[in-house]
């Protein structure tokens, strides 16, 4: 099992971490491929984190997931028209020294290779609604067996 895991370690900023920690990449059969990224807010002030990056309900709206297989992207099934998105009510508040987990059925979004190798990364950024900032969230690459 392995988790993709972006850390927040400050008011300002999330940072790449440089490894995964265990947590869930779940299989139930070769057809269902479910994610969990987990969102760690190491900072000592809350973090707001826009829904529309966290799978929030299990929907994935913002291209924020690389997938790739033999070094070829692998395309996303559908593009999902994204309102924007208005502070507090769009936002998740994770607490300082806490994590939120959003989940993901991949199926559903992309067009999986039936089996092989494919590696994920996390990568997004964000307008802070209270600093202002650009935020970017990163994780590392993870690479994941799929089928077979």
């Amino acid at each position: 099992m392995k988790t993709i895991v972006a850390l927040h370690e400050g008011v300002n900023a999330f940072r790449t971490i440089s490894d995964t920690e265990e947590q869930a990449f779940t299989s139930s059969n070769s057809r269902t491929l479910n994610i969990t990224v987990t969102f760690s807010n190491k900072g000592e002030t809350s973090y707001f984190l826009d829904k529309n990056l966290a799978f929030h309900n299990g929907i994935y709206t913002i291209s924020c997931l690389s997938l790739n297989a033999e070094g070829k992207e692998i395309k996303r099934r559908i593009n999902i028209k994204v309102k924007p998105s208005s502070f507090p009510d769009d936002y998740i508040e994770i607490r300082p020294h806490s994590s939120y987990r959003g989940s993901l059925v991949l199926n559903e979004y992309f067009n999986l290779p039936d089996s092989e190798s494919i590696s994920i990364q996390y990568q997004a950024s964000a307008r802070n609604p209270v600093t202002g900032n650009i935020d970017v969230i990163n994780s590392t690459i993870t690479e994941i067996e799929i089928g077979g």
